[in-house]
């Protein structure tokens, strides 16, 4: 198999990198990068090799007589600051310890955990979540109560340490009043009726609301355990937790191990008993794959190029496409882009493929807002030739605009760390210079200078990285462009049958008549050219051999562990004739 120029793409699927050919296009045709090491004029990507005696498939354990014990074992790169996701989302902690009301599946559907139903009201706004009769579900053995989950939305609400995720309850009744410290915790719409009995008023209809309740931040806190321990609640020794895990050991640095949680309600979600995490080396985050130590690890940017050039690896590699879509938002009061037909050829003006390529297969070109997989998603190859690559096409629309030698294109973007964001957005700045022909400025912007510059709209061209708060069509239609939107607050535009859409969304606890709608916001969206997809970001990860099945989407698309998919150990199949140890 020849591995040169190629990227894989799943485990014995190939992608030719180098796909732009000697036909494409001459007039201001940006050059495609070849691989290994991409040419761009303004985007070096880095890449650090690895050792050929490290690079080898791992031998299969020898199979031991006597077996009782599954164990799952991955790395991460990165050190959890806690585990406490009530108080902040992003503390990089591990979600198998605990369980909502809710929980998600791979296709983001919602399921039952902790709640066993829920009543909605005929308008929408009245929800009454009814608690499983369990004697226990904490891991201390305590029972899982309604007040519970009332404490960990006060807490989360806070203001004295408001949670990051805290905003997404803003649609519950009066949880704007308490966050800003205007009412007190008590007058929050969410009320224990009893031990069992769960109930929350709503502003306004919101038939996404279980998806919301369904992410990471609104996993519950164990109240006793805060108020002894604070901050230190969630070490080893000290947590409790309600999920089908409980903590065994927190080495910091190191790594940490968790157990079945005896007390949690559907012990046969997860075929695993025990679940190791280990932090990988820095120097060398590869090294406990391929020494064996563990079964399904995360490759970093900076080794990806090399592990994806060794023809051994390609049946071991993952690659799952992240809820997140990066977006070139245009204001289109702005000349010249206040006319349709050059926000239009702007956007043909990037090539998306190009982009993959550049960065070895860490983005996928993007042709809808929704990313994959999440509820709303539009796959429409109407919808997608909007989009398409057409250089030639653009530059000829653009020419008015260059006889007229007006200012420089604006494009805007907040400073950034993130290696592969920062290689699309040098490339993407660079193809609209050369494949419109105009001089392109791009700004970056510091956190004040940021926030400032998308509350007041004061922008042409605006790079915007969008991570789905929750997995639905309104944390885009209606977080990013509705009249009520909660970000990009600056944006000088408005529909009034988006508005219409998003009404009819918002009343629909059916999905399927959701999605319906959420398909006219795709369009509406789409055709006025304000907000223009990308990419999508990628992880790819190393699988072991005895790794049987993971969690994977209706379309086969592999369901990586995050913030909105949280249950990603459940959906682990091991093979247990090649990966177990002896029971003791």
């Amino acid at each position: 198999m020849t591995r040169r120029g190629f990227i894989a793409l799943a485990p014995g699927l190939l992608l030719t990198a180098c796909r732009r050919s000697e036909t494409s296009p001459s007039p201001g045709t940006v050059p495609t990068p070849s691989l290994p090491a991409p040419t761009s004029p303004t985007a070096t990507v880095p890449t650090v090799r690895i050792s050929p005696t490290v690079v080898q498939r791992s031998p299969t354990p020898t199979p031991t007589a006597q077996r009782s014990k599954l164990v799952f074992a991955r790395s991460r790169t990165d050190e959890p600051q806690s585990h406490d996701f009530n108080r902040d989302l992003s503390c990089g902690g591990e979600p198998e310890l605990f369980a909502g009301l809710v929980r998600l599946s791979p296709d983001y559907d919602v399921r039952p955990d902790w709640a066993e139903r829920w009543d909605v009201s005929a308008d929408g706004t009245r929800w009454v979540f009814t608690l499983r009769q369990a004697p226990a579900g904490w891991s201390n053995g305590e029972p899982v109560r309604a007040a519970d989950f009332v404490w960990s939305w006060q807490r989360m609400l806070d203001p004295a340490q408001t949670a990051p995720q805290a905003w997404l309850l803003d649609i519950v009744g009066n949880a704007r009043a308490v966050r800003s410290g205007e009412a007190k915790p008590s007058a929050l719409a969410v009320r224990a009726l009893d031990e069992r009995t769960l109930e929350v008023e709503l502003e306004h209809p919101a038939g996404y609301f279980p998806l919301i309740l369904g992410t990471t931040g609104f996993l519950p806190a164990y109240r006793p355990a805060v108020e002894q321990w604070g901050d230190r609640w969630t070490e080893a020794g000290k947590c409790v937790s309600n999920g089908p895990f409980r903590l065994v050991s927190w080495i910091h640095g190191s790594g940490y191990t968790l157990t079945r949680n005896p007390y949690y309600w559907n012990r046969a979600l997860s075929m695993v008993d025990d679940y190791t995490v280990t932090i990988a080396p820095e120097e060398d985050p590869l090294l406990p794959f391929f020494r064996g130590q563990v079964d399904f690890a995360p490759v970093p940017f900076t080794q990806l190029a090399e592990v994806t050039s060794q023809e051994a690896l390609l049946e071991q590699l993952e690659r799952s496409i992240l809820p997140e879509v990066w977006l070139l938002v245009i204001q289109p009061d702005t000349p010249p882009l206040d006319q349709l037909e050059l926000r239009a050829a702007l956007s043909r003006a990037i090539d998306r493929q190009r982009l993959r390529d550049l960065v070895y297969g860490a983005v996928e070109p993007a042709s809808a807002l929704v990313p994959p997989a999440v509820p709303g998603f539009v796959a429409d190859e109407q919808l997608a030739t909007l989009h398409r690559f057409a250089p030639l096409e653009a530059y000829l629309r653009w020419e008015p605009v260059r006889n007229q030698r007006s200012g420089p294109l604006r494009l805007t973007a907040p400073e950034t760390n993130d290696p592969v964001e920062e290689a699309v957005v040098l490339d993407v700045a660079e193809q609209l210079r050369m494949n419109l022909g105009v001089d392109v400025t791009l700004e970056r912007a510091s956190p004040s200078d940021w926030k400032r510059t998308v509350d007041e709209g004061t922008f042409q061209l605006l790079w915007w990285r969008w991570p789905l708060p929750f997995p639905d069509g309104a944390a885009v239609y209606e977080w990013l462009l509705s009249r009520d939107r909660k970000k990009l607050r600056g944006l000088h535009w408005q529909h009034e049958e988006l508005e219409r859409f998003l009404t009819l969304a918002r009343a629909e606890t059916e999905t399927t008549r959701r999605l319906g709608a959420y398909r006219q916001c795709e369009t509406l969206v789409q055709e006025a050219y304000v907000a223009v997809p990308v990419v999508y970001p990628v992880a790819t990860y190393l699988v072991q051999p005895w790794v049987a099945s993971l969690p994977r989407a209706r379309n086969g698309m592999l369901v990586g562990p995050g913030l909105l998919f949280n249950r990603f150990v459940s959906g682990v199949v091991l093979d247990a004739q090649r990966r177990a140890i002896p029971s003791p």
